[in-house]
């Protein structure tokens, strides 16, 4: 993979993001890529036109927040970890400027993450929206018990989930707020989502993993329950009009850059602290 343009995105509040991000700027330079840099969050969709890779500096949030644009523009990430977990920002700032000789030569391995595709009524022919941790559908207020219909048009009528929502995963975000939901880790070469009731009243109802040929419809049966909807983590959507919400696994796919050598394993070993 030729670099021939570097698009740099730093997150503004994390300690020696900036200088590391100049850092990264200068050995990019010096290996011939021109360079654009941002610190803006969520990324515009537009920054990473004509981008060969994007390099990301800060953590898993941070990543989140330029999903869209590189899916857009099909540009694969590479994450250097300022963050705390870094499940997806796996090359340290201490491995400057060796790990973007690396990734300039080549010297990388490239693992596709498939994304959640979600559609909204009102949306105009084409408009895709993209999740590459998850969508989570919540009641606005707290206190409030939700009663959320799933229905799929090639299954049937999967079930009506009474708690405090439900949150669809991919296999990447089976690490994130599902996991603490009490749902399973999901290799990420499983081509499969997940659908995991938040705190349901019903104690047997449990994740249900999901084909990737099957898609979802969702909507609310408890109309005097207003709910939010949250795409990544992003600022919730109101769910007014915004059912039913159809949600599948995308054909798009976001690439991301990892050191050789380093497995999935080894990321859950190490930040789940098993060893």
């Amino acid at each position: 993979m030729q670099i021939r343009k570097l698009a740099i995105l730093w997150n503004a509040e994390k300690d020696g993001a900036e200088s590391c991000a100049h850092a990264v700027a200068a050995a990019a330079e010096k290996l011939g890529s021109e360079v654009v840099l941002t610190s803006a969050h969520p990324v515009p969709v537009s920054f990473l036109e004509n981008a060969d890779a994007c390099c990301v500096i800060g953590g898993d949030g941070t990543i989140l927040g330029a999903v869209e644009s590189a899916a857009a523009h099909a540009v694969p990430i590479f994450g250097i970890n300022r963050g705390k977990l870094g499940y997806l920002a796996n090359y340290a700032a201490e491995d400057l400027p060796q790990c973007v000789e690396d990734v300039f030569s080549g010297r990388f391995r490239k693992v596709p993450h498939r994304l959640l595709e979600c559609r909204f009524p009102g949306d105009f022919a084409g408009m895709r929206r993209f999740a590459l941790n998850d969508i989570v559908i919540k009641a606005w207020e707290n206190f409030k018990m939700t009663a959320l219909r799933v229905d799929s048009p090639d299954y049937g009528h999967v079930n009506t989930y009474h708690g405090d929502g439900l949150i669809l995963t991919t296999s990447t975000g089976s690490t994130a707020y599902s996991l603490g939901a009490g749902g399973p880790l999901i290799h990420s070469d499983a081509d499969v989502f997940a659908l995991n009731p938040i705190c349901p009243h019903t104690l047997s109802n449990r994740t249900l993993v999901l084909p990737r040929s099957m898609e979802i419809e969702i909507r609310n049966e408890s109309p005097n329950v207003p709910v939010g909807i949250s795409i990544d983590g992003r600022t919730p959507i109101a769910g007014d009009s915004a059912f039913p919400l159809s949600i599948r696994l995308s054909e798009t796919h976001l690439d991301i850059l990892q050191p050789e050598g380093l497995s999935e394993f080894d990321i859950l070993r190490k930040k789940l602290r098993w060893v």
